[in-house]
């Protein structure tokens, strides 16, 4: 691969990464300013453990959105992620079909296969798991920390 398209590749990657990130930061923050009416929402929607479901979807997706924005243990970081939205896709939007339009699965899915490809893929060269494990970018392979 030339250097010019890795450094493009890493730049992309950066962008990718921090941009579902911060998308997962907002929706976590939001849970955490608005924890009762939140709350409340997982007990209608029939989750298990709403209280403890509510906690761990915080965690997925503001923990696991803060670790992807710096690229910092980034498969933990999207494993969170990709349960958070694995209980958003098959629990609460799948019954209402694929388009988002109407209620559907098609944002929280796309978020997670994002996420899956971060738990196999890593961070990328421009993370701080690629600057903790050096090597890993400068013999040219991709950083899969």
């Amino acid at each position: 691969m030339s250097e010019t398209r890795k450094n493009l590749e890493s730049v992309f990657l950066l962008l990718l990464r921090v941009s579902l990130g911060l998308t997962m930061v907002i929706h976590g923050w939001v849970k955490i300013q608005n924890f009762e009416d939140t709350l409340t929402k997982f007990t209608n929607m029939g989750l298990p453990m709403p209280e403890i479901s509510l906690y761990l979807a915080i965690a997925g997706e503001f923990l696991g959105g803060l670790g992807l924005i710096v690229g910092l243990l980034t498969p933990v970081a999207a494993f969170g992620v990709f349960c958070t939205m694995a209980v958003a896709v098959f629990h609460v939007h799948w019954s209402n079909g694929f388009l988002a339009k109407d209620g559907g699965f098609e944002f929280p899915f796309i978020l997670m296969m994002t996420a899956l490809y971060f738990i196999v893929r890593g961070a990328g060269c421009l993370s701080l798991d690629a600057l903790f494990c050096k090597n890993k970018c400068k013999t040219g392979q991709s950083s899969s920390v």
